[in-house]
């Protein structure tokens, strides 16, 4: 049934930025959607930087506003507030290889 579904969404951003671009937003608003469609389901949305650029400081506040960011459309979008968490994953974790892709929000659904 619907409630094994797993769903992993990567938001990317452009360097030292946290604005959600156009295509982008088309991801947040299949999340929503989703997360309409069953009362169940919560998402959990962490933001990470790359370590290339910046210093941890800067980093851990960059990857935070990139997660609020996007707990903040999804909000905008009628989806409740205690059904969105949050976590700021700075530099400590780089998902990807290429360093660039580590300028990233990723949102799992359950």
């Amino acid at each position: 049934g619907h409630y094994d579904f797993y769903h992993e969404n990567m938001y990317f951003f452009n360097i030292n930025e946290g604005a959600i671009t156009d295509v982008e937003m088309v991801k947040v608003n299949e999340i929503a959607e989703y997360m309409k469609a069953y009362a169940e389901a919560k998402v959990t949305i962490s933001g990470y930087a790359d370590k290339g650029t910046g210093n941890v400081s800067i980093n851990e506040s960059l990857s935070k506003r990139r997660a609020e960011i996007v707990a903040e459309v999804l909000k905008d979008l009628g989806i409740e507030a205690n059904r969105i968490s949050t976590v700021a994953m700075g530099d400590s974790e780089q998902p990807y290889e290429k360093a660039e892709l580590n300028r990233v929000s990723i949102c799992i659904v359950k």
